[in-house]
């Protein structure tokens, strides 16, 4: 499993993430040279890019100032892709272009961690829940590997291990057609509010740690982390405003019409355009709800 791991049995995935920015241009060159998505369309004010299949990120040049911190909203958003080859050569790419990034070894993930031209916090990563048995939140909190060991949720990884998978030892050109948006992670004003609500719309939780300031939930399958909540920034803390480089909104594609009708029910109010339902979370985030 360690180089292929594909998920299945996901009741819910994401759809594009469309980003305020301040400079068009900058954003081309960032999603493209560095990150190595596809530049479907442009025009004086918008721009799409993603994979050869699909739009993955949209960005809107309406921001004025930068990503703020301290302010309820996105955390970041994760770019995830199924292959151990493939996730090296996002780092080579980084690496070849001086682009600075951390590192980090969840144990269910393997993760990196950028900022675009605004600031925004993007993980590009891989799952590999095949390492993960548990998370042990008493006296700090920790995880429990498959093979009994306790580690810290956040570890160091080793590049050059990663590295040794690159394929002909060669950075790729763009992105497979695999790569996909696998998780969001959101500041919350309240985390009790914001996991009810996720809740209520289907997301199955997993982790659900107040004392910590944490939650996160799954959409079915292997992987558990698909929508994260936290308020290491504060509680209660307003959305930055619309001024601010940061996410518009997202999208939610449920697998079924029964799903979307569920989800709904479930949310204080919504419109509907052209078969896509708009509604917000308790935090305040714009959300687009569509079926498959």
């Amino acid at each position: 499993m360690g180089q292929e791991y594909i998920d299945s049995g996901k009741f819910a995935s994401f759809g594009a993430i469309h980003l305020n920015n301040t400079s068009l241009e900058k954003s081309r060159l960032f999603w493209t040279k560095i990150i190595g998505m596809e530049l479907k369309e442009i025009s004086e004010t918008v721009a799409k890019f993603g994979t050869a299949t699909q739009v993955l990120v949209v960005v809107h040049q309406t921001a004025e100032t930068s990503f703020q911190k301290g302010y309820s909203g996105l955390y970041h958003f994760a770019v995830h892709v199924s292959k151990l080859s493939e996730f090296a050569g996002m780092i080579q790419r980084l690496i070849d272009n001086n682009y600075p990034f951390s590192p980090v070894d969840h144990t269910m993930s393997k993760s990196i961690y950028l900022e675009d031209p605004d600031g925004i916090n993007i993980e590009l990563t891989i799952e590999t829940p095949e390492r993960f048995k548990r998370v042990v939140a008493k006296n700090g909190l920790r995880i429990e590997d498959s093979e009994g060991n306790l580690k810290n949720a956040s570890e160091h990884l080793v590049v050059s291990k990663v590295l040794e998978f690159l394929e002909f030892n060669t950075t790729p050109k763009k992105l497979s057609k695999d790569a996909h948006i696998g998780h969001l992670h959101l500041y919350a004003n309240s985390i009790e509010d914001s996991n009810q609500f996720y809740k209520k719309i289907g997301f199955i939780p997993f982790n659900y740690l107040p004392q910590y300031l944490y939650a996160d939930l799954g959409a079915g399958g292997h992987y558990k982390h698909r929508i994260a909540l936290n308020c290491w920034h504060g509680v209660n803390r307003p959305l930055a405003p619309n001024k601010n480089a940061g996410m518009r909104y997202f999208q939610i594609n449920f697998s079924t019409q029964e799903k979307l009708t569920t989800a709904l029910k479930n949310v204080s109010e919504y419109t509907e355009t052209n078969g896509t339902f708009w509604t917000h979370d308790s935090i305040g985030n714009q959300i687009a709800f569509t079926s498959l």
